[in-house]
């Protein structure tokens, strides 16, 4: 079984960075924008992560990695941090982006982009719907300061990433993990 780890909404939370490359050091890692890091502060990532910018990130100017397991298809950019990337992991084709530009159903975006996943962040709201088959996640943020969910007792949710989990090119499960620990 592979794995595609996916994060978004760090807003100043560095350790989670930290925390995700100890913990998966051979899946591909996708980074759905709003560090909020110094331009020092996201080249050092950069060997580990792939990229979309985020509204609350400057234009670094990092190009995205590759992973040698991904493909990567179209770029909003090709000399910047690019908004918007669309690859295919394990066959499965995905778009990638923060979601801030995002004004239609989601189903509809991915039908546009003849993709089978969209990852998406910036609500600070975990989401996993599935529709014919497509999916459309946003794993939440990772910064417990800024989850956007409620418990019925009122209580917060834990900040969260998620973990796509893919077999025989097909999605086998999306875990949403718990982050406020990290």
């Amino acid at each position: 079984m592979k794995q595609l780890i996916v994060f978004s909404d760090a807003h100043g939370r560095k350790e989670v960075f930290d925390f995700l490359k100890k913990k998966y050091p051979n899946s591909p890692k996708i980074y759905l924008g709003d560090s909020q890091f110094t331009k020092s502060d996201m080249e050092e990532y950069t060997n580990d992560f792939m990229y979309v910018l985020g509204n609350c990130d400057f234009n670094y100017h990092i190009k995205p990695k590759n992973y040698k397991d991904i493909i990567i298809e179209y770029k909003s950019t090709n000399e910047a941090t690019p908004e918007e990337m669309v690859f295919t992991y394990e066959g499965i084709h995905f778009i990638a982006c923060h979601g801030h530009h995002l004004y239609e159903d989601d189903f509809l975006y991915l039908n546009a982009w003849k993709a089978d996943c969209l990852l998406q962040g910036h609500t600070h709201v975990f989401k996993n719907e599935q529709e014919n088959g497509k999916y459309s996640i946003n794993p939440g943020s990772c910064n417990p300061l800024k989850v956007r969910e409620i418990n019925k007792d009122w209580t917060r949710k834990p900040s969260s990433y998620c973990v796509i989990n893919i077999e025989n090119n097909k999605i086998q499960t999306i875990e949403r993990i718990d982050c406020d620990q990290v």
